[in-house]
């Protein structure tokens, strides 16, 4: 059963062309990773498929919703964006217990404990935001993508900048979500990262869907295919940022 389907996108800022006739579809309970080089319209395509920046053209459905239902469809969907807003006069807690009220959640406090134990920050939970490394905020921000129990999540470079033990941190959590039946959209520059993480990827250049499979028949379309995703499979696999 998809989660979510998404058909012929198409996105321009002006005469550039950030996404082209993409079609993606993404199977219930899947870890589907969305790679393609920096620039590539991945956060482009992220925007449009959460309801944050409608598409010129082209058809969205996610959890059985079309993409002008955008209240029901918030409600249904959690999301880490590129740029993460923290309020850093606030606590932990406090920043939750916000969200939550937003999302009418009933016992808010008790939801926002649960998560902050989830992802390890209740020892700091009254502490300011303003005070939290970039690895904790990372983690706050996944607790509060969280908060409304969302049946698909979308990470846009969730692991960008952070040291190898917050990177390792960030993908033991998320596979752990996964294993619960939440349905992940991972989104990197780093075919490494990407393949450790997920069952399926879709490589996508200058907006355009390149490649999807498994890494075992990514590698086997990269042998069979011309230069072009052999010399884009390379640029992933190199671990840069």
């Amino acid at each position: 059963m998809n989660i979510l389907s998404a058909k012929n996108l198409n996105k321009s800022y002006g005469s550039i062309q950030a996404v082209e006739n993409l079609t993606l579809e993404i199977v219930q309970g899947e870890f589907l990773g969305f790679l393609g080089p920096n620039g590539a319209g991945k956060t482009t395509t992220i925007r449009m498929l959460t309801g944050m920046l409608p598409p010129d053209s082209g058809e969205i459905t996610i959890a059985g919703l079309s993409s002008d239902r955008k209240t029901d469809i918030a409600r249904s969907i959690g999301v880490v964006p590129e740029s993460r807003g923290f309020y850093d006069w606030m606590t932990a807690e406090e920043y939750l217990i916000f969200f939550a009220r937003l999302y009418d959640i009933a016992d808010c406090k008790k939801t926002t404990n649960n998560l902050l134990d989830q992802v390890r920050l209740s020892d700091r939970k009254n502490s300011k935001i303003g005070t939290y490394s970039r690895g904790m905020k990372q983690r706050l921000a996944l607790a509060r993508a969280l908060i409304n129990n969302p049946k698909i999540l979308f990470l846009d470079e969730p692991t960008l900048g952070l040291d190898p033990q917050g990177q390792e941190d960030i993908q033991k959590f998320l596979q752990n979500l996964n294993r619960q039946g939440v349905t992940i959209l991972f989104s990197s520059h780093l075919l490494p990262e990407v393949s450790a993480l997920c069952s399926r990827i879709v490589i996508i250049n200058h907006g355009r869907l390149i490649a999807s499979g498994t890494i075992s028949e990514l590698q086997q379309q990269v042998h069979r295919q011309e230069s072009s995703l052999k010399d884009i499979f390379f640029l992933l696999t190199k671990n840069n940022d």
